[in-house]
């Protein structure tokens, strides 16, 4: 069969520019490949943009990009489509011809992208099968079998489900019985996840077929990774659990290594980012990782740069630990602090405290590393005095720092388009949406009130 593997453009006031290798999508492609099925990728999640105009959804921040005060004016300049235009979109969709669609629908707040993807693909091909997977499937696949009418749902990791799933549409036979297959005669199977596939056994994401703009970033040859699933934390903000359940599983370090080795010898990384969402998680497994890392650059004599732009959990992170990441290729850390507050680290089940984080951030700053840290302001449980120590505490520690706006993916279909950190939605009780801009710009600006 011929399947059609779709990553969405996205609009928004801002982009990350790594998000642009769908990892998701290319292991399914290469489990698909292995059973012999033609796999296509149309990405359209470019780093081109064009600028659009604000949604009608965010009428109330206009006032705040009117402000003459830099500590309360909107901090983002325009907001933009990420990727290739709608009408680029449209007339490939009408020139391929498949058996199967599936979308990717990872983010809440881009749900009208995928909306749109879909769409287009009933105007140019009415009697196509069309499935739909990621985070925001899986959270919300009622919406897709009832509002968008799509054919079925994948809900967790989509390796296993998606060829059982092509193997019944092909030669016929129940569907009720693949885990995590969602579609509109069984939708009592909503809260089932798919099976999770051995890690160690499975084909490596099929970057193949990527275009080459897909792999650039910073000016460089950027590949990013994984080599585990999942996280032993259990974070109350933390939706990764979504697709993962409640398994953390890593791959072993001989699986990891010749997948790097890969990276750098047919594709030509200069950057290997990991996008774990723990890479740290043991410190054995780290240091055992981090060795082969240092053996390898050794035997091909390539100086490659590591990254973990997706950040680093440094429960497990000590002074051995760091050394080893700097001379495998780390020259940058990204922690998260999340909070100050002792009381809202427990509440939320954090695994390290602000002591630990002051730590590891001063330990990696005497080795040479670029420290950055995060911390979410806005949390329901958050003060303003809260929001004010957590940056006062960031500063004092000399380290570059950046906050993401608390944002609710479990909010009503009514509000997903503004739950996202650039869109200042969410006020507390005891903070407005005016003092969470007038935090961030402090932060960004890096100076006092």
């Amino acid at each position: 069969m011929k399947v059609v593997l779709v990553h969405p453009p996205i609009e928004d006031f801002y982009i990350t520019n790594i998000r642009r290798q769908p990892l998701g999508l290319l292991y399914i492609a290469s489990a698909l490949k292995e059973k012999g099925h033609e796999v296509m990728l149309l990405n359209c999640h470019l780093a081109k943009k064009k600028e659009m105009p604000i949604p009608d959804e965010f009428d109330y921040l206009k006032k705040f990009m009117l402000q003459s005060d830099p500590y309360l004016k909107f901090p983002f300049k325009s907001y933009s489509h990420w990727g290739l235009s709608w009408e680029e979109i449209s007339l490939r969709i009408k020139n391929i011809e498949a058996d199967l669609w599936f979308i990717s629908s990872l983010f809440t707040t881009y749900y009208e992208e995928v909306d749109r993807i879909i769409e287009l693909i009933k105007k140019h091909h009415k009697n196509s099968i069309i499935a739909v997977g990621g985070n925001h499937a899986t959270l919300h696949a009622q919406y897709y079998l009832n509002a968008q009418s799509v054919d079925f749902i994948i809900r967790g990791e989509g390796e296993i489900s998606s060829i059982e799933l092509l193997e019944k549409i092909q030669k016929g036979g129940t569907l009720d019985d693949i885990p995590g297959v969602i579609y509109t005669k069984n939708p009592q199977n909503i809260n089932s996840l798919s099976q999770s596939p051995d890690i160690n056994q499975i084909a490596y994401p099929a970057r193949e077929l990527l275009a080459p703009r897909d792999f650039i970033a910073y000016k460089k040859k950027l590949i990013s990774l994984i080599t585990s699933r999942g996280c032993p934390n259990r974070c109350n903000f933390c939706t990764g659990k979504i697709i993962w359940g409640n398994k953390y599983r890593t791959t072993n370090i001989d699986y990891a290594m010749k997948e790097i080795d890969q990276c750098l010898k047919y594709y030509k990384a200069d950057i290997i980012n990991f996008e774990d969402d723990n890479l740290f998680a043991n410190q054995e497994r780290a240091k055992s990782l981090l060795n082969e890392i240092i053996k390898l650059k050794k035997t091909i004599q390539k100086n490659f740069e590591l990254t973990a732009m997706n950040g680093i959990s440094i429960e497990n992170i000590n002074e051995e630990i760091l050394p080893l990441m700097q001379e495998a290729g780390f020259k940058e850390l990204n922690i998260s602090l999340v909070t100050k507050s002792s009381s809202i680290q427990s509440e939320n089940n954090r695994p390290f405290d602000s002591q630990k984080f002051k730590n590891i951030a001063s330990a990696a700053q005497n080795l040479g590393f670029n420290v950055r840290g995060y911390f979410i302001m806005g949390l329901p449980e958050q003060t303003k005095e809260e929001i004010r120590e957590t940056i006062d505490f960031l500063k004092s520690l000399k380290i570059s720092f950046f906050p993401s706006v608390y944002y609710n993916v479990f909010s009503p279909e009514s509000q997903w388009k503004v739950q996202r950190s650039s869109a200042f939605y969410n006020e507390g009780k005891d903070f407005t949406r005016e003092d969470l801009i007038k935090f961030f710009n402090i932060c960004y600006k890096n100076k006092n009130e």
